[in-house]
């Protein structure tokens, strides 16, 4: 037996691949569906990456060539999705030399964070990665749906129509993301194959007065449960209006779920506000190339700029590992430069506590206390000071 091997994938490996796929994540797969996603195995920018013993596949994990926005900002993001090993080549190192190959690939792309959904948060901890965000998920009883109507049927509201087209949804989505770190830019392509099949049901739009559409749902209802895919909405008025057209299926649902952001207080408005919520762990995310992230990424203005030196640790892209610089101008605009002179930084942070910080999932008290940040705390709260307070959220999956 020959060693290993890690190489990209062609078209010739597809039915390896699929065979994979389809036992680690255990959806069986028509001729049908073999033959979808055949026509699109390889297609536009997504890089596939396996290792092979004797041209048998091991394992293999895809990088995707997203964009997300960070402060209102659009960075450029390589989403790892996909990654799987047969029980046999399991404990081998293989994840491991596939994922320090996927941030070579990010930096030369310019790729400036990654994120994933991991199987094990533990697990990609180790190479960087760190947990930004959680969201709230709720369960509403059908008992709650007749006083919903009544607490909102006084209020002149716009109306709420059914929709036939995710086109209609686009511009809605886009001014709600950017309110949040993390979100994706969606392309059409994207609403196409992941939005619109992936996310089946009805779309419902909300309009005010001026008949502006300014919030929908997706939705379905099955077996008397009536789940919503995505609940997004741009004005108060928006959220209650579909609050009322949710209600209004109180005859043919029992229960109603949907998510939202983790700091959403959608209980709060309730007569009754005992209502099922839980915080759910989501995706992880790690700063890939720092010194380019930094050179995008836009901080609180502030009446003077400001300078901090810090150590920062990255021990699977050591690009990023050293003493460093780092220049906040006024307008928010920064630049982190990489130094030997820097003997005593003011603060030491891993490349995941970093990006933590920075998405604002967690603020420097909260690493300061789990011992992920160290050094001098007037120099933290300082720096505290300069991070946008964006909430972290994503309702896309890959």
């Amino acid at each position: 037996m020959g060693s290993p091997v890690l190489r990209t994938l062609t078209t010739a490996d597809f039915e390896q691949s699929m065979e994979l796929s389809s036992f680690a994540f255990q959806f069986p797969l028509s001729a049908e569906q073999l033959e979808d996603r055949r026509a699109g195995f390889l297609k536009g920018n997504d890089y596939r990456v396996g290792i092979f013993d004797n041209e048998q596949l091991c394992a293999q994990a895809t990088l995707l060539h997203l964009n997300v926005y960070v402060n209102g900002e659009v960075l450029s993001m390589g989403g790892i999705a996909g990654v799987s090993t047969w029980p046999e080549h399991r404990r081998h190192g293989y994840v491991a030399h596939m994922i320090k190959e996927l941030l070579v690939v990010m930096k030369e792309n310019e790729q400036t964070i990654s994120m994933l959904h991991p199987f094990s948060f533990s697990f990609y901890r180790k190479f960087g990665w760190e947990s930004y965000i959680e969201y709230k998920k709720y369960e509403l009883g059908s008992d709650h749906l007749p006083s919903l109507r009544k607490k909102f049927s006084s209020k002149r509201l716009g109306t709420v129509k059914r929709l036939d087209d995710w086109q209609h949804l686009a511009s809605v989505y886009d001014h709600y993301a950017k309110q949040y770190n993390g979100m994706l830019e969606r392309n059409a392509s994207w609403w196409k194959e992941r939005v619109s099949t992936r996310k089946p049901g009805i779309y419902a739009g909300a309009y005010n007065e001026e008949q502006e559409l300014t919030g929908y749902i997706i939705y379905e209802v099955t077996n008397r449960v009536m789940t919503i895919h995505e609940f997004i909405t741009l004005t108060a008025e928006a959220e209650l209006q579909l609050l009322m057209y949710i209600a209004q299926h109180d005859s043919m649902v029992e229960s109603v779920t949907w998510t939202a952001p983790a700091d959403d207080c959608f209980a709060y408005g309730l007569d009754n506000p005992r209502v099922k919520q839980e915080l759910i762990p989501y995706f992880m995310a790690r700063i890939v190339d720092v010194e380019r992230f930094i050179a995008h990424y836009r901080f609180k203005p502030s009446d003077q700029d400001q300078v901090f030196t810090l150590k920062i640790e990255d021990e699977h892209a050591s690009w990023n590992n050293g003493n460093y610089e780092l220049r906040i101008a006024s307008s928010g605009k920064a630049t982190l430069t990489k130094g030997e002179r820097n003997d005593s930084p003011e603060l030491a942070i891993s490349i995941g506590s970093l990006t933590a910080w920075l998405l604002n999932y967690q603020k420097y008290d909260v690493l300061q206390r789990f011992d992920q940040l160290t050094g001098d705390e007037q120099a933290m709260k300082r720096l505290q000071i300069r991070i946008e307070e964006h909430t972290t959220y994503l309702t896309d999956f890959f």
